[in-house]
């Protein structure tokens, strides 16, 4: 996340209430992985937070070095096959889930390059006044990045939903603004974008929730 181990607490622990809630409403099977999303956020705030405890305390242990690894594994090899594959799951359109089929190979891959570049390292943390630095030598890091970004913002804008539409088009406001305020800090900041990200999870989840109860007895529902 960012600011300080006691936002990203904070931040963890308010995730987590929202992942209980969006696990307990998913109506549909295929909304599953989507709604697995706060909770994987959620863990991610409060591995940050055991970062910057062993940053401030200038601890060089396993448990350090482990927070450091567990966070970049969820930033840089979990989220960009999760985001486009939970938006694929729940799209109920063969020709929108064609296009999202294509994002997500690419999501793969970026997931498999950037797991090798952690684990060829090195991997290092640095503690800034509000977020923390992450470098590991990514190859090709332009192409990569913008690989990154296209997987977790652009998915969405192939939902046939407006609702996840709107919520890619917000992802790509929000990756654009923090590169323009601090770009060494992206990693740390986007993740503190999991918030709002969580909230608006949730919401559509509880949408669809009113949508199945009203729908007919198939399952078939209209999307937002």
């Amino acid at each position: 996340m960012c600011f300080s181990p006691e936002a990203d607490l904070v931040a963890g622990v308010a995730l987590g209430a929202l992942a209980v809630d969006a696990i307990r409403r998913h109506p549909l099977r295929s909304d599953l992985p989507l709604a697995l999303l706060p909770a994987i956020l959620a863990v991610h705030s409060l591995i940050e937070s055991l970062v910057w405890y062993a940053g401030r305390a200038q601890d060089s242990s396993a448990i350090g070095t482990a927070a450091t690894y567990a966070y970049l594994l969820i930033a840089f090899v979990v989220l960009p096959t999760l985001v486009p594959a939970a938006i694929r799951a729940r799209e109920p359109r063969a020709a929108h889930r064609q296009s999202l089929t294509a994002m997500l190979a690419v999501g793969v891959a970026v997931s498999v390059v950037l797991l090798w570049s952690i684990l060829d390292g090195p991997v290092t943390t640095t503690l800034h006044p509000h977020y923390v630095r992450y470098e590991t030598d990514i190859p090709m890091p332009g192409l990569v990045v913008s690989a990154y970004v296209l997987v977790t913002c652009g998915a969405a804008l192939l939902s046939s939903s407006a609702a996840i539409q709107w919520f890619g088009v917000a992802n790509a406001i929000a990756v654009a603004v923090l590169v323009w305020v601090n770009s060494a800090a992206l990693t740390s900041l986007w993740c503190g974008w999991a918030v709002v990200t969580s909230v608006a999870i949730v919401m559509q989840i509880r949408h669809d929730e009113n949508q199945s109860r009203g729908s007919r007895p198939d399952g078939v529902r209209s999307m937002a």
